[in-house]
């Protein structure tokens, strides 16, 4: 069996799928997720008896609503998570906690007889074009980042960013790009951006659109 960022590869053969809406997950990020639909918790029940601890959690796209609780259409570039910790409640549903590892892209299998969704996942680079980043890039992104986050501060005393500026330039652009965009269509842009000098270009741009409108609301002036 052969390992990547402590992934098993083959658990990337007919990996369970969760689609959910407005929810874009991120490479190097954590997300705790509460499931309680029976599909998902027999889901769940799987990958905890198969021992393949990892989902695909992927972003419906617009009009999911009209077929939820089939097989509406989801995007294909999504992120795999490893579960990290689990807690099954007394009525079967459960809490999990997913660490993201890898962008992939799915091509989804047949639905047999699962009541949730399966597919091969694909892993893609996650540094690609790391060595075309320029420190400049990088430094006006933190900068940026960091004027956002001292209005956000104002509120939200304990608020950081959850970055170091020597981290890689991959999990800065997708750390800021999580902390900081709200909006799941550029957060899907985002992470269907592959090439890591256009993503941090493309993050910096989020972000700076943010501070602009943050700026414009504050009705003390202009950001320090």
């Amino acid at each position: 069996m052969s390992f990547t960022h402590l992934l098993p590869v083959d658990w990337l053969q007919e990996i369970a799928v969760f689609p959910l809406p407005r929810l874009v997950f991120f490479p190097g990020t954590v997300l705790p997720l509460h499931i309680f639909e029976p599909r998902y918790r027999a889901m769940l029940q799987d990958c905890l008896k198969s021992g393949r601890l990892a989902l695909a959690v992927t972003l419906l796209k617009p009009g999911y609503e009209t077929n939820y609780e089939g097989r509406p259409p989801m995007h294909d570039l999504c992120t795999v998570g490893r579960i990290e910790r689990h807690e099954e409640l007394a009525d079967g549903r459960f809490n999990l906690v997913l660490k993201g590892l890898h962008r992939v892209k799915l091509q989804e299998l047949p639905a047999g007889d699962l009541p949730y969704r399966r597919a091969n996942a694909e892993l893609l680079d996650l540094r690609r074009g790391s060595e075309r980043v320029s420190r400049d890039s990088i430094t006006t992104l933190i900068s940026t980042a960091s004027r956002v986050a001292t209005a956000v501060r104002r509120t939200h005393t304990d608020f950081t960013l959850g970055i170091q500026p020597d981290d890689a330039p991959h999990h800065i652009a997708d750390t800021l790009a999580d902390r900081l965009l709200a909006d799941p269509d550029a957060r899907q842009d985002v992470l269907e951006t592959l090439d890591v000098g256009e993503r941090v270009k493309k993050v910096t741009s989020y972000v700076a659109s943010l501070l602009a409108e943050l700026e414009f609301e504050n009705t003390k002036g202009p950001l320090q």
